[in-house]
């Protein structure tokens, strides 16, 4: 019998708290909708894919300009206009007519070389520091194909 009422009580006190918490639930969804309409929104921040995308076309568009640049220095080197040696990474190294002659001065004395004997001598004959003069020229050289 005891036990019968305190099944009872223990039923009603849960409904209670169901009820409690239903009535908690109904003020917290009244304060939400009262707040909600004092706020608006001007702009939107992006989403991650709106991000991803951007990324995407700074890539593809460097890509691009990197094409470009490699086209430009094979068309200039087929012109005769600008002479030079590209590596295995893609990376361009000018050689002015002085330093040509200087390495082929140095084969006709040596005669007969190895790659790597005429490579660690080539450094000694070729300049690897950007000019000034050649920095100022592709500028003006830049903006003339700009315009």
């Amino acid at each position: 019998m005891r036990k019968r009422k305190d099944e009872e009580r223990e039923a009603e006190e849960q409904e209670e708290a169901k009820a409690q918490k239903a009535k908690e639930e109904e003020v917290a969804a009244l304060e939400f909708e009262k707040w909600k309409a004092t706020f608006s929104v001007d702009a939107e921040g992006t989403t991650e894919n709106e991000v991803l995308d951007g990324k995407q076309d700074l890539l593809s568009n460097f890509v691009e300009y990197i094409k470009e640049c490699i086209n430009r220095i094979t068309s200039l080197e087929s012109m005769g206009r600008l002479s030079g040696v590209m590596d295995d990474r893609g990376k361009s190294t000018y050689i002015s007519l002085e330093e040509m002659k200087a390495v082929a001065d140095n084969i006709k004395r040596q005669g007969r070389v190895s790659i790597s004997h005429l490579a660690s001598k080539s450094n000694q004959f070729i300049d690897l520091e950007p000019k000034v003069q050649f920095v100022e020229e592709m500028n003006i050289a830049e903006e003339i194909t700009i315009a």
